[in-house]
């Protein structure tokens, strides 16, 4: 694997047999308290996941063309196997829209992900806070998206869920965005989960998660603003699963000084009307990016998530963290450096 890693840099931006190869490495230095200790380590995939991709694309016609992409994520510092990221085929008409098929990313995903104000940083608090359980990147999924008419874009999903003919593991989601020659962005997204108890083979439940998401661009600044309505069962097998009813917020800021320097803020409030198995919760993500070249950004990063009262189930700053205690506000800092082939 490291072999494989070391001679990455080479083939960046080459096109073998039709083939595109690109990706990001991404090595941090993590101060962390979660889990009930404070962990010290190199690490990677601060700023952004550890990745290569293999893209493919043909012209059929004047309108038609397919496209493959196959993107895996990996860990610089062991080897330990890639785990895949996203694949998926599609077909392109200019008139008619894209058919896409395979593991990615739901339309919901796809208008949130913009509004972040660090696309999705390890420490990202629409994906640890806001999204936490909720579906955002899928396996056996057919997706359909339309072309810009007017500034309109419509994306639609369904999954296939497990195979045994239920409709277990099921996804729904559709999202419709705006998007023209204005400084607004616009989005309205709403996805749908089927899942089976975890303790009750013959129960089926759903979860319901509605986004609202809009970005206005001032030069060189961007103002990013997600509401999320949640609702229902939310499971990770075979560890953790809860129902819930509530509502949270994030406000953005993500800021290019002109030359190489990028901030960003990003803060978050969730109200869990339930407040069971979950708390109210407040969250900080603080970012700095120094661009020393078109290839190379080095980053500082800071995240805190607070929690009102004592609770069973947390929100963690890191998926790669241990879970936070019942009693516990995780806290982690990260400096590093992402290197983009």
């Amino acid at each position: 694997m490291r072999k494989l890693l070391l001679a990455l840099p080479l083939v960046s931006g080459h096109a073998f047999a039709g083939i595109e190869i690109s990706g990001i490495i991404d090595v941090t230095y993590e101060v962390a308290t979660s889990g009930g200790d404070t962990v010290e380590r190199v690490t990677g995939a601060g700023l952004s996941a550890n990745r290569i991709q293999f893209k493919a694309d043909q012209a059929l016609t004047d309108d038609l063309s397919v496209k493959g992409v196959y993107e895996a994520m990996y860990n610089p510092h062991s080897d330990d196997d890639m785990g895949k990221r996203e694949a998926y085929a599609q077909i392109i008409s200019k008139r008619w829209g894209t058919l896409s098929a395979g593991r990615q990313d739901t339309p919901s995903a796809n208008a949130y992900g913009y509004a972040d104000p660090l696309f999705g940083n390890e420490y990202s608090l629409i994906n640890n806070v806001s999204v936490f359980y909720a579906p955002w990147r899928e396996d056996r999924s057919l997706m359909y998206i339309s072309p810009r008419i007017e500034g309109f874009e419509f994306r639609g999903m369904a999954t296939q869920g497990e195979k045994d003919g239920s409709r277990d593991g099921r996804v729904y989601s559709v999202a419709l965005d705006y998007w023209a020659d204005s400084p607004w962005y616009f989005s309205g997204a709403l996805d749908r989960k089927y899942q089976r108890n975890l303790w009750d083979k013959d129960t089926m439940e759903y979860a319901t998660d509605l986004y609202l998401t809009a970005v206005y661009s001032m030069g060189k600044t961007d103002l990013t603003a997600v509401y999320h309505r949640y609702t229902g069962y939310y499971a990770y097998a075979p560890w953790v699963d809860f129902e819930s009813n509530g509502s949270d917020l994030q406000l953005g800021l993500r800021h290019n000084f002109g030359n190489k320097h990028n901030v960003a803020v990003s803060l978050i409030y969730k109200d869990d009307r339930k407040d069971e198995a979950l708390s109210d919760a407040a969250g900080i993500n603080l970012g700095y990016i120094y661009n020393y070249d078109e290839n190379i950004d080095l980053y500082g990063v800071y995240a805190y998530i607070h929690h009102k009262r004592d609770s069973d189930v947390r929100y963690p700053i890191s998926w790669n963290l241990e879970s936070p205690l019942s009693d516990e506000n995780p806290e982690g800092m990260q400096l590093g450096v992402r290197f983009k082939f």
